[in-house]
């Protein structure tokens, strides 16, 4: 044993010691790391053509979010869907951190220019990417909004009415889709819809209206007028701030897709008043601009009280009838006969489109919720600009932006200036858009049933050149 042993240890110590040197073994170097290739501009482009092409959202929503930190990538998806992909015409210029590409879209004959400009190094995110479309002659810029409608229908994402005029001449007229999922009946320019929250202009307008008669004070308290108002703070909220989303005023707690048990027992404007009326502004009121739905509902129940009339009347008999809309009108739940209704999928959250009904409040209100076609809509645009609704001053004090640059009283600026105004509402299964470009003398009148449709189609609208 104490041999093996020894042998054992011996031949352990050997292995430990360092070999007898021989000959010198050649030294072979160990290979070199290659260097990261640099990032060009030409390389991201060729990445989000790809990503762009393949039409797959995820691709698409991992080039924006990576390098433009827009993980939605909503109006990119859209694009996609309107354009059918881009095919290069030609490189217009090119270095390593900066090319612009001339591009054409497949799917339509429209020509965009993309310019690409990569941000500081070893920096994922661009310093500029700017994909600019080429006017389009109207007749050709149409047709290729209405082509668009015609792909979404093909895919289940519009149904609704499109009214495109230039220069006081109608140049669209059309329906796409039926009244509901039941229905045969196709939708046409002289179907009422679901407004949302374009009715808004409705009680703006009646609102400046009794302004001008001198019976209500821009500058005066919600409380000067609804004395009985039961929070002191909301009630010192002037008539202005309401009509300028200033107020702190918040929402009306019945129209999201959970609050079903508030839309139940709240069936009237006083309904709505009494399931909010304790609250207090929520920032001081004046300090900065929250959107509100409830502001605009109580300035529906300052119009009640200084003129006498419901607030529904006052509407029909100052707005309706002097515009001549004869479609327009606020109908409960009961009374549906004839009015398109919506389908939604709750913005992504259901797989399939679902009705809308359980979600709609049981009658609309000041802040949105009545209907009208498209049609009645262009009627109530053409009365603004002609002076029988609103003078010509107040109408310009309407859509003269606060501090909020893109909104007046009542009217959204989207361009941030007088020469494109209008109003657009957005709910479950409607989506609408009803917009004046002053600079164009242009309409762009859309009614819809499906959640972002007309959204997605004024996107196209300016995409033509039309208001830009």
């Amino acid at each position: 044993m104490r041999i093996i042993g020894g042998c054992l240890v011996a031949l352990a110590l050997g292995l430990l010691q360092p070999p007898i040197a021989t000959a010198q073994e050649p030294h072979v170097p160990s290979a070199a790391v290659p260097p990261k290739p640099l990032v060009s501009a030409e390389n991201v482009f060729h990445e989000w053509l790809a990503a762009f092409n393949s039409g797959e959202k995820s691709a698409i929503k991992s080039f924006y979010a990576k390098h433009l930190s827009d993980p939605e990538a909503r109006f990119p998806l859209d694009l996609a869907i309107m354009s059918c992909g881009f095919d290069p015409v030609r490189i217009e210029s090119r270095t390593r951190s900066n090319i612009k590409v001339l591009l054409i879209e497949r799917c339509f004959p429209a020509l965009q220019r993309l310019t690409i400009e990569l941000g500081a190094e070893g920096e994922t995110k661009l310093a500029k990417f700017n994909l600019s479309p080429f006017a389009m002659p109207v007749e050709t810029a149409n047709n290729y909004i209405t082509s668009f409608a015609d792909r979404l229908e093909q895919r289940g994402e519009f149904a609704g009415s499109l009214l495109l005029i230039q220069n006081d001449v109608p140049q669209v007229t059309r329906g796409w889709g039926t009244a509901n999922e039941n229905s045969k009946a196709r939708i046409t320019s002289d179907t009422p819809m679901f407004l949302a929250s374009a009715g808004k202009m409705f009680t703006a307008v009646s609102v400046l209206q009794l302004v001008e008669t001198g019976k209500i004070d821009l500058d005066a308290p919600l409380g000067t007028y609804l004395t009985d108002y039961p929070n002191a703070e909301m009630a010192q909220v002037t008539i202005r701030q309401l009509l300028q989303h200033r107020g702190g005023t918040g929402d009306i707690g019945i129209l999201a897709r959970g609050e079903g048990d508030n839309r139940a027992r709240a069936r009237t404007i006083a309904d709505i008043i009494a399931l909010n009326g304790n609250r207090a502004p929520t920032f001081a009121p004046g300090t900065r601009m929250e959107y509100s739905n409830y502001g605009f509902l109580l300035l529906g129940a300052v119009v009640e009280r200084v003129s006498g009339q419901s607030y529904y009347d006052y509407v029909e008999d100052h707005v309706f009838k002097p515009a001549g809309m004869t479609h327009a009108s606020f109908p409960n739940l009961d009374h549906l006969n004839g009015i398109a209704t919506g389908q939604t999928t709750f913005y992504g959250d259901e797989d399939k489109l679902v009705s809308n009904l359980s979600v709609l409040p049981w009658k609309g209100t000041p802040a949105g919720g009545g209907v009208a076609s498209a049609n009645d809509m262009h009627k109530f645009i053409d009365a603004l600009r002609s002076g029988k609704l609103l003078s010509p001053a107040m109408f310009q004090l309407a859509r003269t932006p606060s501090e909020t640059p893109w909104y007046g009283m009542g009217f959204i600026l989207p361009s941030l200036s007088d020469a494109y105004w209008g109003h657009g509402g957005q709910s479950y299964g409607m989506d609408v858009a009803t917009y004046y470009a002053t600079g164009f003398n242009a309409h762009f009148i859309c009614l819809s049933t499906r959640d972002w449709g007309c959204t997605r189609l004024m996107a196209a609208w300016r995409i033509t050149g039309l208001t830009q």
